[in-house]
């Protein structure tokens, strides 16, 4: 097992001069420590391709990058790939963790595919790739492997396995700026307004708030398929007009996939409002920065043609805003200001299978009558 600070050193001594990626537990040690400007230099990418992107454009510059990315979002990665790095022949590194390797725990059934096809993957492609872990061999040694592949203008990848990385950076205390509400209660503010909404909840910890807060069969908890709830919001408030929805979105996973607000504002589904907890880090993998300074949800969704969008920093004024959203017509975008960390609590899958919380899902759509509350028009 290598040091948070010996996966540092071991990029220094290999001349990397920019890391990027999208955090993972499994790097949260050096992670905290690139997060406090740490050598090399750190960029939070919104997305596994655009981390891709960045490290290419590094190179194109003349400072060697290195990618830091989970398998999960190996998907991500796939056109900038074989679109970009591997027919302009730009190399890179990236060093990609293996969730569900070499077999996904019971309670995370989204890492079953990709803890097993991600070495296929890359050697259908061509790709040169080794697997670190805690047993060897060392982190230098592989990059050291990796020299004559870069120097081909190849690509290579390190797989982790978990453990191979020690999580033995100092940590900071969680950030809670006074006030400000936390997850559970942002979570526990909206279910005491959405009345018979469906509610839908993205990857990590406000799909736990949901479930721990108020279980029903009309929510649904998203695992994996990070950025992507309020595309299904989107979908299901289309196929359904006659019921509401509410999606419990996160700032790092709408960043992931912005584009979904562009989607929502041009088919303005009246029946759907869009929560957005935003508390600057990414909670689940070790509450690393999201990496923005100046992003403006409610602006943007305003922007992409939401019929509605505000900003709140308080209970009650969520509380407020979600009474209002519903009574209108949307979309309704609420942008939450909200403190970090806290605990996690029990996944949903603990007691449900995914597949489960799918199938009463749909059955609850099935069997919902159709709101008599019509939403005013604008």
């Amino acid at each position: 097992m290598i040091s948070s600070q010996g996966v540092l050193d071991a990029l220094a001594a290999h001349d990397y001069g920019l890391v990027t990626g999208v955090p993972c537990s499994y790097f949260a040690g050096p992670l905290r420590l690139l997060d406090r400007g740490a050598a090399p230099p750190y960029v939070a990418a919104v997305n596994e391709g655009g981390a891709i992107a960045v490290a290419a454009g590094a190179q194109l510059g003349g400072t060697r990058p290195m990618v830091l990315a989970q398998n999960s979002g190996f998907g991500n990665m796939v056109n900038p790939l074989t679109s970009l790095v591997l027919p302009y022949r730009i190399p890179m590194t990236v060093m990609v963790s293996m969730r569900g390797w070499p077999a996904a725990d019971a309670g995370e059934p989204q890492h079953h595919w990709m803890g097993r096809v991600v070495p296929d993957w890359l050697d259908s492609l061509g790709v040169t790739w080794w697997m670190l872990t805690g047993d060897g061999p060392s982190l230098d040694d592989l990059l050291g492997k990796a020299r004559p592949v870069l120097d081909r203008g190849e690509p290579a990848f390190v797989l982790v396995a978990k453990g191979a990385i020690a999580d033995d950076a100092p940590k900071d205390a969680a950030a809670r700026p006074a006030g400000l509400p936390t997850r559970d209660e942002a979570v526990a503010a909206v279910l005491a307004e959405a009345g018979d909404a469906h509610v839908l909840s993205t990857t990590g910890y406000l799909s736990r708030s949901l479930f721990n807060l108020g279980d029903s069969e009309r929510n649904f908890y998203m695992q994996g398929s990070m950025g992507h709830v309020a595309g299904i919001a989107v979908g299901a408030a289309l196929a359904r007009p006659e019921n509401r929805f509410v999606v419990l979105d996160g700032d790092g996973a709408v960043l992931m996939h912005m584009g979904s607000l562009a989607t929502v504002g041009d088919l303005a589904p009246d029946n759907l409002v869009h929560v957005v907890f935003d508390n600057g880090v990414y909670d689940s993998t070790g509450g690393q920065r999201t990496g923005r300074r100046r992003t403006d949800f409610a602006a943007a969704a305003l922007a992409c043609g939401y019929r509605d969008a505000q900003s709140v920093d308080s209970v009650a004024a969520l509380r407020t805003a979600m009474r209002g959203a519903l009574a209108c017509a949307g979309p309704s975008a609420i942008v939450v200001r909200g403190a970090s960390g806290g605990a996690a609590g029990e996944r949903a899958s603990s007691s449900l299978s995914v597949t489960e919380v799918g199938d009463r899902f749909r059955a609850s759509l099935a069997k919902a009558a159709p709101r008599t509350d019509r939403p005013a028009s604008p």
